[in-house]
């Protein structure tokens, strides 16, 4: 009897708490939705404001580092255009925002802007 009165309270307490729902939606000042169509209006903003940040995702590996960040400063510091890592996890933001960065980079400065200032950067290396 005491074991079947201690199941019966278990599963009552089970019963209770899984009629709760979680709302994580809207839970934390922290937490925001990140969709595909945050990250395409977050590109145009940033492109309105002059902020050209095109990110890869995934793991890089760097022949030349040295090289690497010099070409990363040069077309930072020439075209404004920022360069970088945005490490491994891809999501429909950053998916979105990426594609709609690079467009926004290509129409501005040209098809060709990154081999373009690759050279670049490259030629002043060299001379260094």
């Amino acid at each position: 009897m005491k074991t079947f009165f201690c199941f019966v309270l278990t599963c009552t307490f089970g019963f209770i708490y899984s009629q709760e729902k979680n709302k994580t939606e809207k839970d934390s000042i922290v937490w925001v939705k990140q969709s595909c169509e945050k990250g395409i209006e977050d590109a145009k903003i940033d492109a309105q404001k002059g902020i050209y940040k095109c990110l890869s995702y995934g793991l890089v590996f760097d022949k030349n580092p040295e090289l690497n960040k010099f070409v990363k400063e040069y077309r930072e510091k020439k075209y404004g255009i920022i360069v970088g890592n945005g490490g491994c996890v891809i999501t429909n933001y950053s998916e979105c925002y990426s594609k709609t960065i690079k467009e926004i980079i290509l129409e501005k400065f040209g098809t060709n802007i990154f081999d373009k200032s690759r050279k670049e950067a490259e030629e002043l290396f060299a001379k260094k």
